[in-house]
């Protein structure tokens, strides 16, 4: 049976040491001349979108227009080159040994759904030499979408327009937070939560995922999980 992984970017595939802030800090200094503070800011496990949301609102003190959102993550996409090469990020451990290991068997299609844009996935994926492990015409980015529970959404309706034997049970979602746990809820897939980002085990296991790790295992330990 065809199994599909979805997996987030940050904090489960990679650590860019913060990259896409200081990318989104310069974005906003130079569109706004202004300085945010991130502390006020909710930013893990949330889109590119939601992110560009809250900063506008916060400068603006008004709800942003889907123009000022587009204009904020186009400028950010644009300088996080700069910051990834600045930054000293990581793939994360057993990350590219899992990757390379399932690349291979036609049983495993692995998909990105992630709060990041298409762009901003490329960029960094690219940086770390993992984008060739995942078929991006059918991942999941945030568009034009706010909420990760919406590109889950369109996650399944297009997994399943591809591969109409595929249920939720044969769906993994793989992220570092509760709102990739909840995500995966919305749509009946299992959750594999792993404590790699901000995130201890401990809430994410308080979250019923069906299966919390301290970090990915073994790429033998991972595929017999997921054969079980």
């Amino acid at each position: 049976m065809r199994k599909i992984l979805y997996w987030d970017i940050d904090g489960t595939l990679i650590r860019t040491a913060k990259a896409g802030l200081y990318a989104f800090e310069q974005a906003v200094a130079e569109l706004y001349c202004r300085e945010i503070d991130f502390a006020k800011l909710i930013t893990s496990g949330m889109t590119d979108n939601h992110i560009a949301a809250q900063i506008i609102q916060n400068i603006l003190k008004r709800q942003p227009s889907g123009q000022d959102i587009s204009a904020l993550t186009q400028r950010y996409e644009a300088v996080l080159p700069v910051h990834l090469a600045a930054r000293k990020g990581l793939i994360l451990p057993a990350v590219q040994d899992i990757l390379e290991a399932l690349h291979p068997n036609e049983n495993y299609v692995s998909l990105l759904l992630t709060g990041n844009s298409r762009c901003g996935a490329k960029i960094k994926l690219d940086y770390f030499d993992l984008a060739k492990y995942f078929n991006f015409a059918a991942s999941a980015f945030c568009e034009h979408r706010l909420e990760r529970n919406d590109i889950a959404r369109y996650a399944l309706e297009t997994v399943q327009n591809l591969y109409p034997d595929v249920t939720p049970d044969n769906i993994y979602i793989i992220g570092d937070t509760p709102n990739d746990i909840a995500c995966g809820k919305a749509i009946g897939a299992r959750t594999i939560a792993v404590a790699t980002g901000n995130y201890s085990v401990e809430i994410l296991s308080g979250q019923a995922p069906w299966w919390a790790v301290k970090q990915l295992p073994a790429p033998a330990e991972f595929i017999a999980k997921l054969s079980s």
